[in-house]
């Protein structure tokens, strides 16, 4: 069975060849080269497995916000684009032109693929990261080789082949048997030292243990409540009560069929003559786990980077940490990780446009894709920006803003600076 994706085709066989399980990961460009490049620092299945309560909470606060990003095209400035790519850090805006909104990059940008949107495949690019530690974008190319559309893929059982140059050439994927060139392969990672430079490490891997200890404090709970809250027990008979094994197993398995589970909840037990229960534990003070709950909740938010007025905690919350805590979170996680992706937009999909001949500007020029800002702005802030803004606005143009009319006698065509009035040939105007 084959599915036709653009101009791949995935096969369900499975006769790809498998890296060797010892495959290393490349730490240094001293270290011997291999032909594959392979995760060996992560188990992306395991991490999946793990993705509960807490930690779906948090990679879903931190996707969520991230889907909020928007990316644009921008050319850059004709006296700016001899500059190195290292000094053209920093121009900003102020060194750009956007592109118009039928260019095909922006409209790639905006409309990703027909399925999708733009915050569908940021959501999930966030999740991948946070789960597996990459996030890979495959671009689909047209008949004349440009890209027109851009899909997520799943970045779980994949490994890199190299290239002559020993550089990442092929993607393979294992369980669908596809190779991807990397050229058509948009890979974002979150670099670590344990699998630089090419591979990424997961949030989630660096908190297994914690994301383990959460997982079984709730199970244990749950398997306590599924026999109504009765606590394990031992079947006693007096000392030299004659049983053989199977007369044992038959009586433990009658007493689990009968009084096992929720649907026989509140049924009275009946022993045989001699036989009594006795209880394994004290009573119900296992499930008070108040403490080590928060206390794994609170490292596997510091571990996400997510504050607790983000998850609608608003325990020892006030407004001032409030506001501190989410501008923190909307600039050191979703900024950086809109940031991320922008560059990884700029280096692995703009240079294709940047050399086609389709666009209305001539070549070679310079590309660039930015995320628009997504850091709330403080109400001081806001405030100062107006008042510098209304300066430079005349008294009438201030009035247009609200739906009000012009100053009769053209008195509304003058500036207020300060305490003082200008006119329009910024003059001073006497105000007595």
């Amino acid at each position: 069975m084959n599915l036709s994706l653009g101009n791949y085709t995935l096969s369900l066989a499975r006769s790809a060849p498998a890296p060797p399980p010892n495959a290393p990961v490349l730490i240094s460009m001293d270290q011997p080269r291999q032909p594959y490049i392979f995760n060996t620092a992560d188990n992306p299945r395991q991490n999946l497995s793990l993705i509960r309560e807490t930690v779906a909470s948090c990679m879903h606060a931190r996707s969520e916000a991230v889907s909020r990003g928007r990316f644009h095209a921008y050319t850059m400035r004709s006296d700016l684009q001899n500059r190195s790519a290292q000094n053209l850090v920093g121009v900003g805006r102020s060194g750009t032109s956007p592109l118009p909104h039928d260019h095909p990059l922006e409209r790639l940008l905006q409309y990703p693929n027909p399925l999708f949107d733009l915050s569908d495949l940021l959501e999930l690019s966030c999740q991948w990261l946070d789960a597996t530690g990459n996030a890979l974008w495959l671009k689909v190319r047209d008949g004349n080789g440009m890209p027109i559309e851009l899909w997520p893929v799943a970045a779980v059982s994949f490994y890199i082949e190299r290239g002559t140059d020993q550089l990442p050439s092929t993607y393979r994927f294992t369980q669908s048997n596809i190779s991807i060139p990397a050229s058509d392969i948009i890979h974002i990672r979150r670099a670590d030292i344990r699998t630089a430079p090419f591979l990424g490490h997961a949030v989630l891997s660096d908190m297994l243990d914690t994301a383990k200890a959460d997982t079984a404090v709730r199970l244990f709970q749950s398997r306590f409540f599924d026999n109504d809250a009765t606590p394990r027990a031992v079947l006693r008979w007096p000392a030299g009560s004659m049983m053989t094994q199977d007369q044992m197993d038959q009586l433990r398995k009658a007493w689990e069929s009968k009084y096992g589970s929720p649907t026989n909840a509140g049924r009275i037990g009946i022993l045989p003559d001699g036989g009594e229960v006795q209880l394994l534990s004290n009573g119900a003070k296992e499930l008070d786990f108040s403490k080590s709950k928060r206390e794994l909740r609170d490292a596997i938010r510091a571990a996400f980077k997510v504050p607790q007025i983000v998850l609608g905690d608003v325990e020892q919350v006030n407004l001032a940490n409030a506001e501190t805590s989410y501008h923190v979170f909307m600039r050191d996680v979703v900024d950086y990780t809109l940031a991320k992706h922008a560059r990884a937009f700029t280096r692995a999909l703009a240079p294709e446009f940047s050399a086609s001949q389709h666009t209305p500007y001539p070549a070679p020029h310079t590309l660039l894709v930015e995320h628009d800002p997504i850091i709330p702005e403080s109400e001081a802030n806001f405030m100062s920006r107006v008042s510098e803004l209304k300066q430079s606005m005349t008294i009438d143009e201030q009035r247009a803003l609200v739906n009000l009319p012009p100053l009769p006698g053209n008195k509304g065509k003058v500036f207020v600076i300060g305490g003082e009035v200008v006119g329009e040939d910024w003059r001073k105007i006497p105000t007595n």
